[in-house]
């Protein structure tokens, strides 16, 4: 049996690719924090101050990572798809699904209600 060499252009494809999705969930909870806050019944009882508006700082840090996480996902998707083994086809399925996922949050970001 002849021994396999190391596909290390495989094992940098998956690093970026899990990559990618720790960096678009790290960036959900930078929008958790940066979003406006609900004014819930209860805290208007209270006379509780909520903010109103979307952090500046966090807001752009998060639209420039989700555009980032969306980039990296297209590339990385190009790649795979370069590479054209059969083994690492898995991964189209999920940068795929990390481009569908940024995208749809760029979405909500955009049309967030005020």
């Amino acid at each position: 049996m002849a021994k396999r060499s190391k596909d290390r252009l495989g094992a940098l494809l998956a690093a970026l690719t899990a990559g990618g999705w720790t960096l678009y969930i790290l960036l959900l909870v930078l929008f958790h924090y940066a979003r406006p806050e609900q004014q819930y019944g209860y805290m208007r009882y209270l006379e509780v101050e909520v903010r109103t508006g979307w952090l500046t700082l966090p807001a752009l840090w998060f639209h420039l990572g989700i555009w980032g996480a969306l980039g990296l996902a297209i590339t990385t998707f190009t790649l795979v798809h370069l590479k054209g083994r059969r083994q690492s086809q898995y991964l189209k399925a999920y940068l795929a699904m990390l481009a569908a996922a940024a995208i749809l949050t760029l979405l909500v970001f955009y049309f967030y209600p005020n």
